[in-house]
Parts: structure tokens; sequence; C-alpha cells
């Protein structure tokens, strides 16, 4: 796996938007989303718990989605229950590019369920 920084960097300058996300073949449409390129809370480059190497920065994705019915996914698509992430697709609304991420957490409120993403790969159509 291997990210575009070029692609992500300017899908990042332009405020780019997801409009939805496929986990399991299944398509949620993205009521808002974010993406940015920010740190991660580690002092160096590491391999996590043998499973994942993480590097000090990153880029990461915040969704929400108002479908509850994706609640029944999260918990097999998070590491911590699961060995490993499962992969879930990013679709951009430019649709120029095919984003692969992992979900690191996420949130339920009363408008939706909030999820924070690690990208983690992106392919170009």
């Amino acid at each position: 796996m291997a990210i575009n920084k070029e692609i992500m960097d300017k899908l990042v300058a332009q405020k780019e938007k997801i409009t939805h996300l496929i986990i399991q073949n299944k398509s949620f449409m993205a009521i808002s989303s974010e993406i940015v390129f920010s740190d991660v809370p580690v002092s160096r480059p590491t391999t996590r718990g043998g499973v994942y190497f993480s590097d000090t920065t990153a880029y990461k994705a915040k969704i929400l989605v108002t479908d509850f019915s994706i609640s029944q996914l999260l918990s097999q698509a998070m590491l911590g229950p699961n060995t490993e992430f499962a992969k879930i697709q990013l679709v951009p609304e430019s649709n120029s590019v095919q984003i692969i991420a992992n979900l690191t957490n996420y949130v339920q409120k009363s408008s939706g369920i909030e999820l924070n993403l690690t990208i983690m790969d992106t392919l170009s159509k």
C-alpha cells in the first residue's frame, strides 16, 4: 500500500469532500467530511502492537454518516475486537481516486455516527 502524497495534498488543499464510503460492499452516504494531514501521537515511526506501522504524521478523514445501520459493521472494521483492520473505501466528490482507510474510532451522536479514519492507500482511477 502506498499513498500518493501529490493526490492527497491536492485533496486537502481543495477541501475535497467524501461523498460516500464503502464497508464490506455496503455503501453509506457521507453527510459531512474533512480530510487533513496531521500528527499521530507517536514520537518516532513505529510498529504498533506488531500489527501495523505508524509514522509521526498521517492523512486522516473525519466523516459523519446518518445511516445508523452502519453501526453493525463498525466493530468488524476496527482493530481491537479483530486482528486486522477492514479496508474502508472512501469516494471523493471528484471520483478521481480510490482512497483506502482504516477506522481508528467512532462516536455515536444524535446527529449520526462520526467516523475517524487513517488513510492508508490511494489508487488512481
